[in-house]
């Protein structure tokens, strides 16, 4: 008997594959710059999974690249069935510890890891003085680094924290007397592919597709890293769908230039 779920989900990776393909077609080629750059990822991996080639070709040629986790991780094991895996403490642990290792492979030192440790997935509900005070951090570290390349989540990357995160940036952007690149990576829009059909034409002038062949294999080993994001915990529970890290095995990363 055919399992029709089986052959759905089958489908559905297919079509997510080929919309990337697409995009790339359609965006210009990015050449990577020297120029020193800063990565605001609101989760440990959405750096990896968005801008991992990038950070190690930059630092392949000695660009400084500094990587800021908005988050704790401490949902590390969201939708788990109960008991959790973990105690909330042991999860922002682990995800630190996660991210640390990940962003050796890629060449970032431990200096250049910051972790601002705001409750994870929380950050679209921010308000009044906390929502502040996470802005003022983030123009912290845009003064002490000085970059010349800001890399944000896309403005539509169907994930709350994702998309709080572009928006905090872009204040504290505001507050800093910088002139900066600010370049959107593309992680969760990626792999809900339907909400990207309505990228206007002038969008798709700002899509850049960057080569990150040789170092496509540096990428996945850094991914690997993130084992409570793919290793079942309890039964065959996993934090992401079983497919998603590998969805991000292509010779190629996508931006769009804000």
């Amino acid at each position: 008997m055919v399992n029709f779920a089986t052959v759905d989900k089958a489908i559905d990776y297919g079509k997510r594959r080929l919309v990337r393909r697409q995009l790339r077609q359609r965006g210009k080629v990015l050449q990577l710059s020297q120029k020193p750059a800063i990565i605001f990822s609101p989760h440990q991996d959405d750096e990896t999974l968005g801008c991992g080639g990038l950070i190690a070709l930059k630092r392949q040629q000695g660009v400084p690249v500094w990587v800021v986790f908005l988050t704790d991780g401490q949902l590390c094991y969201w939708g788990a069935p109960e008991p959790p895996p973990l105690t909330t403490e042991e999860c922002i642990r682990l995800r630190q510890e996660e991210a640390t290792a990940a962003l050796d492979v890629l060449g970032v030192e431990a200096s250049n890891i910051v972790f601002l440790d705001a409750k994870d997935s929380t950050l679209r509900s921010l308000e009044g003085d906390q929502r502040q005070r996470l802005v003022e951090s983030l123009a912290h570290w845009l003064r002490a680094v000085q970059p010349g390349e800001v890399y944000v989540p896309y403005h539509k990357d169907q994930h709350d924290d994702h998309i709080a995160t572009h928006d905090l940036v872009k204040a504290a952007l505001k507050e800093v007397p910088l002139t900066v690149d600010l370049w959107q990576y593309l992680v969760w829009s990626l792999w809900r592919y339907e909400n990207l059909n309505d990228l206007s034409t002038q969008q798709y002038q700002g899509l850049y597709s960057l080569p990150i062949a040789p170092v496509k294999s540096q990428k996945l080993e850094a991914l690997k890293a993130y084992k409570s994001q793919y290793t079942p915990v309890v039964g065959n529970f996993t934090a992401l769908p079983k497919t998603f890290m590998g969805f991000f095995d292509y010779p190629f990363e996508l931006f769009v230039k804000a």
